[in-house]
């Protein structure tokens, strides 16, 4: 069985369609030797620190910086159902084609999914931005090998990381000395949230700093040359503010 892999219920919806698979089971449509099935966006995440260890259920400095040295994913609650869907899928499937977002995370929604079920079978990858049906044929009849798309998800894999790894140790670190100078409350730090809401907390200090400053404009009137030779001379200025 060639088994799709998409990243929406719709876009799995509409691949069907043009497949000709048009058994609607839970999770998915089967039909003509083919199975589609979808992620919902991403249904596993990062571990928390506490998945790698009991210490680090209590927050400590003295155990900061945590690095995993294996990394964990673990499967949302909420999507939990889909998620044994696709494996089922997966262990019965004989070729895959990735067919989730043209980018690196729908790689990435993808190849974690194809990591944690253990599938070793042959991987084709539908590069597709359009869901109209002339789209996806064209696409379907193009199908590139694994291989060209593969480093997609390992800079997918090293952004999520990195966000881990900068959200996980320094709200822990920022929240405990917020704690020392008499702060109650969680201080949340992401790789861009943080440099996000600098940017928002600069231009509100500079709004806030803002103070309105007069401006005068100068008007010429010439009616006449008597006139003229006044405003030359310095006696025919009238500074007026601006409307």
């Amino acid at each position: 069985m060639r088994l799709y892999l998409c990243e929406k219920p719709s876009q799995g919806k509409d691949i069907a369609r043009v497949l000709g698979a048009k058994q609607r089971g839970t999770g998915c449509y089967s039909g003509a030797g083919v199975a589609i099935t979808w992620c919902i966006g991403h249904l596993i995440e990062a571990a928390a620190p506490e998945a790698y260890g009991e210490q680090y259920k209590r927050w400590s400095i003295e155990q900061l910086p945590i690095i995993p040295e294996h990394w964990r994913v673990e499967v949302k609650p909420k999507t939990a159902s889909q998620f044994k869907v696709v494996k089922r899928l997966l262990a019965e499937a004989t070729e895959l084609v990735i067919a989730t977002d043209a980018d690196r995370e729908g790689e990435l929604t993808a190849r974690e999914l194809i990591d944690l079920c253990s599938y070793r079978g042959p991987i084709q990858r539908l590069w597709l931005s359009a869901l109209n049906d002339a789209s996806i044929r064209k696409a379907l009849s193009a199908l590139r090998p694994s291989a060209e798309t593969l480093p997609m998800y390992y800079s997918a894999l090293a952004r999520s990381r990195a966000d881990w790894l900068v959200g996980m140790n320094l709200s822990r670190l920022f929240t405990l000395l917020g704690r020392r100078a008499g702060y109650d409350g969680v201080l949340s730090v992401g790789r861009v949230q943080t440099p996000a809401l600098k940017l928002v907390v600069d231009r509100d200090r500079e709004i806030a700093r803002y103070r309105k400053r007069l401006r005068r404009v100068v008007r010429q009137k010439r009616t006449n040359g008597m006139d003229t030779e006044r405003i030359r001379a310095g006696q025919g200025w009238h500074p007026q503010p601006s409307p």
